[in-house]
């Protein structure tokens, strides 16, 4: 319980003063009112034994008279008793016998007196004591005055500081002739605060300042203390991982949701590996709680400061980054090729054009058309126009290459794709099938997004397939509100292992060829797609007998209509 100073000094104070108040009359009636009664009790009984032998001598005295008046003839020597004849009877005795009473009377009343004069002086003694408190009482309202209350006011401007309120200042009294200590003290204190409030304010400006520069951070950004701690983190940390910035969070509990740190066997804690093994970096992919699909790159490095607070540093990158990074430049690399091959082949085959329509006009214009050799003139003409249409299917590949959702023909665009891979599916001995379907089917996205996604799909089946392979392609809507596009392959197959895992990115069976050509992102590529356009990609394989990837995408209900 709290006790103020005041409270503290007032009732040490009246408490000293009662105690030695008490203590002195106490010791005074004692010492005084004893003797008294003392000396009082003896003159008492002294004064009763002297009265008591005053009436038996007169009594005596008369009892004598008598004898000697009755007895006569005794013959009493008055040489040898002169005392019995000098005997005499004063009828003035009584009257002494009551001036010895009305003496012993009055010395009561003197003593009676005395009591009273103690009383007086107990009385002096509580009069004085009253005037001791009144002075004392005085001294304490000086002492408040000058003294507590000013403590009081800076204890509770101390208190608001100390609980964040750094403009709170003491009061200061205007115009002082004489100051204090206590005045300088609220002088100093009040400068004190200020250079305190004028270095937070610094603080907080770098704090603001370095939080502003890890924001700006495009990779997620998080510090972590021995105790697992996140000390810091940047925006694009929380998105990662759903968390808030005024929590106080624990790695494990953001990244995984747990109440207690990574088992080391199961997870690999870059932590444990920096603090405990001394490792100098840790490159690792992992998945947080809060996006399960996720897969993040982290890159975690050691900081030290002042050889004491160790601390590591980690850079989180989201891996659809770098997919839609290999994205665009696949795209960029296609528009580049369209260019190129529209500027460099497209001229070429419309001069060959040129010439074959000249020579069939000047050599081959009245030749009957079941000619053998006029055959095989209009066969090479009619290549020569497929092949200048190449470049033409290219450049409409990326001619909508940025991120513009329009409404996509599925049907069309997946020719335009069959079109364009038909000749390396042959060349290789396989066969693409796709018709096309009775009613167009709409679905929204971005037009190029769609033919990557499919070229994506035809490349792996293409890939997989060997001599005679054969890949088939339907669009089939499975509601009225979806639609589903198959790509049905007869291909080697993915074993069970594997096909947790294709869509992961950086994840390819063909790196273990050790070939160089597989990056592991085209499968990762062709479902960030699908998702961003509110699609979803499923597969199904057996190994050694073909693989089926299916694409459902909702479709366009207006546009179905007409």
């Amino acid at each position: 319980m709290f006790l103020s100073l005041n409270r503290k000094i007032v009732y040490s104070i009246l408490g000293l003063l009662l105690i030695s108040s008490l203590l002195f009359i106490s010791a005074f009636y004692i010492a005084y009112s004893s003797k008294i009664e003392k000396d009082q009790f003896f003159s008492i009984q002294r004064n009763q034994q002297y009265i008591e032998l005053l009436y038996r001598s007169i009594n005596l005295t008369k009892e004598l008279k008598q004898l000697l008046n009755e007895y006569q003839n005794i013959n009493i020597s008055r040489a040898e008793y002169p005392q019995i004849y000098t005997l005499s009877f004063d009828d003035k005795q009584p009257e002494f016998l009551l001036n010895q009473q009305n003496m012993i009377v009055e010395r009561s009343q003197s003593f009676d007196e005395q009591y009273r004069t103690i009383n007086n002086g107990i009385l002096i003694i509580a009069s004085s004591a009253l005037l001791l408190a009144i002075f004392i009482m005085f001294i304490g309202y000086l002492i408040q005055r000058w003294l507590l209350i000013p403590i009081n006011k800076i204890s509770a401007i101390s208190e608001k500081i100390s609980q964040g309120e750094l403009n709170q200042r003491i009061p200061l009294r205007n115009n002082i002739k004489y100051p204090d200590e206590l005045d300088r003290l609220s002088s100093t204190f009040n400068s004190m605060v200020d250079n305190l409030q004028q270095t937070l304010l610094e603080v907080s400006d770098k704090e603001k300042f370095l939080q502003a520069l890890i924001d700006s951070i495009p990779d997620g950004i998080r510090v972590i203390d021995e105790n697992y701690q996140i000390v810091i983190a940047n925006k694009n940390y929380y998105k990662q991982t759903g968390s808030k910035p005024k929590e106080k969070n624990l790695c494990y509990s953001s990244s995984f949701g747990l109440d207690h740190p990574c088992d080391h066997s199961n997870i690999q804690c870059p932590l444990y590996e920096i603090l405990q093994k001394k490792k100098k970096n840790i490159n690792i992919i992992q998945q947080f709680i809060h996006a399960p699909t996720q897969h993040l790159a982290v890159n975690a490095a050691p900081l030290i400061y002042d050889n004491k607070h160790h601390y590591i540093v980690e850079s989180i990158r989201d891996l659809s980054q770098e997919i839609n990074f290999s994205h665009q430049q696949k795209i960029s690399s296609l528009g580049f090729l369209s260019s190129s091959i529209a500027h460099e082949i497209k001229n070429h085959l419309g001069a060959i054009r040129l010439i074959m329509e000249h020579l069939i006009n000047k050599y081959y214009q009245n030749i009957p058309h079941s000619d053998e050799q006029k055959k095989i003139i209009e066969m090479i003409y009619s290549e020569i126009i497929n092949a200048s249409e190449v470049p033409e299917r290219l450049l409409k590949l990326t001619r909508s290459s940025n991120n513009v959702e329009t409404e996509i023909n599925c049907g069309e665009c997946i020719n335009d794709v069959v079109n364009l891979l038909d000749f390396e599916a042959k060349s290789k001995g396989m066969d693409i099938i796709f018709s096309q379907p009775k009613r167009a089917v709409y679905i929204k996205g971005n037009e190029s997004d769609f033919k990557i996604a499919a070229i994506n799909i035809i490349l792996n089946a293409i890939k997989a397939m060997n001599t005679d392979g054969k890949l088939t392609i339907k669009i089939k809507k499975t509601s009225s509100s979806y639609v589903d596009i198959s790509f049905k392959d007869t291909g080697s197959g993915i074993s069970p292992h594997d096909l947790p895992y294709i869509f992961n990115p950086f994840f390819s069976e063909g790196k273990q060829k050790n070939d160089g050509k597989h990056t592991g992102l085209g499968l990762a590529i062709t479902k960030s797609i699908v998702e961003k356009s509110n699609g979803k990609i499923s597969v199904s394989s057996t190994l050694g007998q073909g693989s089926c990837f299916t694409l459902s995408f909702p479709l366009i209900k207006n546009l179905q209509k007409k």
